[in-house]
């Protein structure tokens, strides 16, 4: 075996501590006395793992004990190092590190007497592990990985000591030997094939990311040599022998500079899937899961490989179906294409019948059935049914969405919880918990007195502006100019957002001009790389925000969207057909200009309006949008704003004659024309300090204001001495 440098040596160190003695014919490393490579022990292993599982509800190490009972201890000890091997090199998180390591240990303690594990075992068996990602293979199918691995050591004795040799000083004959073994099971086969030759071979496994990597650097090197297992094993390697001698360094493809060259812009990781038979075929449904598979059929389509792309999809359904109609042929586009090139092994998958969904791992790469009149893929199944009420009301929207293969990846996390925990328990009985979840977001936390000091503002009216918005999602703040709509509203969706960044907090001012397509989405002009002019649909700040906020792992996170101005623009003009996911949040409906694509407003994105009544338009607001939104207004004469300004003066210790102005003003106004009342911010100027900048706010700001709002009413004469600053600064004088 040689060396990889940058990788860690105690994964190696600890693979070649088990390997090395089994493929040279050694005594087993963990006691030095029992042989346990050879064809007789790994035929009695493999012969009791081929019985399966005694109870399919218990756990997997349960049933391999329940299999290994009387086996002879050569067979048993073959089990503990085989299952070391299968889990040594992936990367785990330290819970599920524990109980791998337990399960090796488990293992050891059902021999007689028990094996006592030597600490070198140990060693390589960190959460550091060298595969990563997409590597459920590895935690779901255990069962059938150990099989291999026993096939693989019966082929190894069957060697000679000369092809022995050859394959530990040639990774290319290592590979041979590995690649003879019957039944292949290619995952398994590239981890031993990389323990054996980490200097040799990639940490990278499973066939989709092996093709990503290839296809991203290609080019680097000349161009892909084919398509074939042993042309992207060649290619890869020469890729990465040119990226280590640039780096100076051994390369981690999972590193975050590389996966993001190579990783496909978008791909979101696991994802999940819903999947349906033509008619709710109950039938085939039973097969499925009896047969651990998912089928999807295909009578009339040409025999079309995996991982084609979306365009020669379309080609072959249009030319294939053309006794379908237009709607049905773009669902079987969406259906073939996922089925056969989207989805991967390690997604989840679902099938829903009878108001229960059952939940289940996709294993397998496509096939075609023997007439290639149906697409399958193996899934491994889990017993437990949820019924779809008991679900999470966003997961309970997504298992309606309709189509044949749908991707509900948006609700992954939830689903993840559903799966039973892979994980055995450990020696002392206590279970492993299930994949831990984010919680759907359950409500604001409670603003603090600091917060409300902060904005020189009553706690208690603050406080029952973040339940109404927790509560109907949507509001508009009113009131007349000046008194801190917009700045209430950034300041308190920050607070409610715990978001120190801002990136889940987005404001946008509406105006005459704005549209659905500026809002939400719509076509724009585009250059082709050509120079020609084209259109692209592009998102508006809600449909991004929307997306965000939909995101797996992000239902916790509460997200704003604060419209400034909101009275200014055509309403029912910008929302269009969102007015009524406005008001039915648990719907969907299908956009203008996506009319293929399901649209939901996720529950954890938040709308906060604002409005100014001085210029009367909120008065004219249609009751489509006073339905759907809660208005709260922000008045001089009522709390929160009210006091505001005395209260900012005198945390900042500055003269208080400000506040005795506004209201003095303000109380010059008679009540019927409280919307045009002056709010605080006027006054929260520096300007505002000085003899002369209050004279300037007064003759520039605010009369001009208050001349608009009398036209017609009271001459400039009136104005003045009703509302002119020397008048008002003397009836303070007098009091």
């Amino acid at each position: 075996m040689h060396r990889a440098l940058g990788i860690s040596k105690e994964i190696e160190d600890a693979a070649w501590f088990v390997l090395g003695a089994g493929l040279q014919g050694k005594p087993s490393a963990l006691d030095s006395r029992t042989q346990t490579w050879t064809a007789d022990a790994a035929a009695e292993l493999l012969e009791r793992l081929e019985r399966g599982a005694a109870d399919s509800k218990a756990p997997m190490m349960t049933n391999l004990r329940h299999n290994l009972a009387d086996a002879s201890r050569a067979a048993k000890q073959l089990a503990v190092e085989l299952l070391f091997l299968q889990s040594l090199p992936l990367a785990h998180e330290v819970k599920s590190l524990k109980v791998k390591r337990a399960r090796v240990a488990e293992a050891a303690s059902w021999l007689e007497p028990p094996l006592e594990l030597p600490t070198e075992l140990y060693k390589g068996m960190t959460d550091h592990g060298v595969i990563r990602d997409r590597t459920a293979e590895f935690n779901w199918t255990i069962w059938d990985h150990l099989k291999w691995l026993c096939r693989f050591v019966q082929h190894v004795d069957q060697q000679s000591t000369a092809a022995i040799n050859k394959a530990l000083k040639d990774p290319l004959a290592f590979h041979l030997l590995a690649a003879g073994t019957p039944d292949d099971q290619p995952a398994i086969r590239r981890s031993i094939e990389y323990l054996a030759w980490p200097s040799f071979f990639e940490p990278v496994v499973a066939d989709v990311e092996r093709r990503e990597i290839r296809d991203a650097f290609a080019s680097l090197v000349g161009g892909a040599k084919g398509d074939s297992d042993e042309e992207i094993t060649a290619d890869i390697r020469r890729i990465r022998l040119h990226l280590d001698e640039q780096a100076g360094t051994r390369i981690d493809w999972y590193s975050r500079q590389l996966v993001s060259q190579w990783r496909k812009v978008g791909d979101p990781g696991r994802r999940a899937w819903l999947l349906r038979t033509h008619h709710d075929n109950a039938e085939l449904l039973a097969a499925w899961q009896e047969e651990e598979k998912v089928t999807l059929d295909v009578e009339h389509l040409r025999l079309l490989d995996a991982g084609v792309t979306a365009g020669l999809v379309q080609h072959a359904v249009d030319e294939d179906y053309k006794h379908l109609g237009y709607v049905e042929r773009e669902d079987t586009k969406t259906a073939v294409f996922a089925f056969l090139t989207v989805m991967k092994p390690g997604d989840l998958a679902l099938c829903h019948n009878s108001g229960a969904v059952r939940i289940g791992v996709v294993l397998g790469e496509p096939d075609h059935n023997a007439d290639n009149r149906r697409m399958r893929r193996k899934v491994r199944w889990f017993d437990e049914a949820h019924l779809v009420t008991d679900l999470p009301r966003h997961v309970q929207r997504q298992l309606a969405t309709p189509g044949i293969v749908v991707d509900v990846t948006r609700v992954v996390q939830a689903l993840q919880a559903l799966v039973p925990a892979e994980a055995e328990t450990e020696p002392d009985g206590g279970a492993e918990p299930a994949a831990v979840v984010v919680p759907v977001q359950e409500g604001f936390q409670p603003l603090t007195r600091e917060f409300a000091d902060s904005l020189h503002m009553d706690l208690e009216p603050l406080q029952e502006i973040a339940e109404l918005l927790e509560e109907n999602r949507q509001l508009v703040l009113y009131g007349p100019p000046g008194t801190g709509k917009t700045y209430l509203a950034k300041h308190l969706a920050a607070e409610l957002a715990q978001d120190s960044t801002d990136e889940r907090v987005k404001l946008v001012q509406f105006h005459p001009s704005y549209a659905y397509e500026d809002f939400f989405e719509g076509y724009r002009p585009d250059k082709t790389d050509e120079g020609q002019v084209s259109f692209k649909l592009v998102a508006g700040p809600l449909r991004r925000l929307a997306e965000e906020a939909a995101k797996p792992g992000n239902e916790s996170k509460p997200y704003f969207l604060i419209i400034d101005e909101m009275n200014r623009a055509n309403l029912a003009k910008v929302f269009g057909e969102l007015y009524f996911l406005l008001e039915y949040r648990d719907d969907r409906i299908y956009l203008q200009y996506s009319p293929n694509e399901p649209f939901t407003l996720p529950d954890n994105l938040y709308i906060i309006g604002t409005m100014n009544t001085a210029d009367r338009s909120i008065a004219m607001m249609d009751a489509a949008i006073r339905r759907r939104f809660a208005f709260i207004e922000l008045h001089p004469k009522t709390e929160p704003v009210k006091g505001s300004l005395l209260r900012f003066l005198q945390a900042r210790q500055l003269d208080t004659t400000p506040a005795l102005l506004l209201d003095a003003l303000n109380d010059a106004i008679d009540e019927w024309d409280r919307d045009l009342m002056i709010g605080p911010s006027y006054f929260m100027k520096r300007a505002a300090q000085t003899p002369a900048g209050l004279r300037r706010i007064w003759k520039y700001e605010l009369m001009p204001l208050l001349e608009e709002h009398y036209h017609g009413q009271l001459n400039r004469a009136q104005l003045e001495e009703r509302f002119g600053l020397e008048q008002l600064m003397g009836r303070l004088a007098t009091r």
